[in-house]
């Protein structure tokens, strides 16, 4: 007499490891996301036990190589407000997010609304017909949406702090440089909650170019720069770019905006990141060796360790 087959017994559809692992789908989706966002631990290896002279080359070399984008030829400012400052410059109220003005403008208006504006003047580094043939001409680093106003306000003025202004909508002023020693001419301040951004801004650009220090064009060596790599500023505007660095520290604004460069271009503003690159550069750790701290904004291993620990616990994944 044949035996009758036992049925295997089985787990309901959906039940045991099964719903576990429905739950943990999101889960693994934020962890992947960390890594997404921010670069894997050891970008700036290369740039450890240095200072000075030495550490800005180690940067420039790190960041230096980036991919190119088009901002003269083949795109417009549309292209650049739908496809790269509506990640970048972009407010979770539903707005574009601009240094220069209060405007909040949910799409492009263009015309002479809205702007693409150089942080540090093109004009300081090329000559018009060729500022195409400069990369750092479409660096999203540099470049930010703009009111049209306050962009032609701005001009190719170098960066400064203003007594009597000429133009002031609230946000950014212009006019004569009061700064203690420092240039006579005229020049552009921006809002004190965003010293800290534009001075980072120029730290990059000095770092990440610092094969154009050679030539620097008249408008930026009679005003902030200087012609050789290092220091690369002239002694007034390093020291009251520090002072704008120091006063107001990195936000959760660049943080984002860092990150979402690093996806389109490639690289990263270091001064965002490592908080104490400047002082180690420039500073008064200038002759103490840099190392990327556990609190600089490029480490997150210690969140994504504490995340998996919690889903091992969490879902007894063991």
């Amino acid at each position: 007499m044949a035996k009758k087959r036992k049925k295997k017994k089985g787990k309901k559809k959906g039940s045991g490891f099964g719903r576990k692992l429905l739950w943990l789908i999101p889960i693994v989706i934020a962890i992947a996301s960390l890594f997404v966002k921010d670069i894997s631990i050891g970008y700036y290896d290369r740039a450890n036990g240095l200072s000075g002279a030495a550490l800005k080359t180690a940067m420039h070399d790190i960041i230096r190589d980036h991919t190119y984008l088009d901002f003269d030829e083949k795109t417009t400012a549309r292209y650049w407000w739908d496809n790269y400052f509506k990640k970048t410059d972009w407010s979770s109220e539903g707005y574009f997010i601009d240094m220069y003005s209060n405007e909040k403008h949910p799409t492009y208006v263009g015309g002479n609304v809205q702007n693409r504006e150089h942080c540090m003047p093109r004009s300081w580094w090329g000559k018009r017909d060729k500022y195409s043939s400069y990369d750092a001409n479409g660096d999203l680093h540099n470049l930010f949406p703009s009111d049209y106003n306050a962009n032609a306000a701005k001009s190719n003025l170098p960066l400064g702090e203003v007594g009597i202004a000429k133009f002031d909508n609230g946000v950014s002023k212009v006019g004569i440089n009061t700064y203690p020693k420092g240039y006579r001419g005229q020049v552009f301040e921006p809002a004190d909650e965003y010293k800290g951004d534009f001075a980072r801004v120029y730290f990059y650009m000095l770092t990440c170019y610092e094969d154009y220090a050679y030539d620097w064009k008249p408008d930026a060596t009679k005003s902030m720069l200087q012609t050789t790599a290092y220091p690369g500023l002239q002694p007034w505007a390093l020291e009251m770019l520090i002072k704008w660095n120091n006063e107001d520290p990195v936000s959760e604004k660049e943080i984002e905006r860092n990150n979402e460069v690093y996806k389109i271009q490639g690289n990263r503003n270091p001064f965002v990141d490592c908080p104490t690159l400047v002082d180690h550069i420039w500073g008064n750790k200038k002759d103490q060796p840099f190392y990327v701290a556990k609190d600089d904004k490029i480490n997150r291993q210690p969140q994504i360790k504490d995340l998996l620990f919690k889903v091992v616990n969490e879902y007894n994944l063991k």
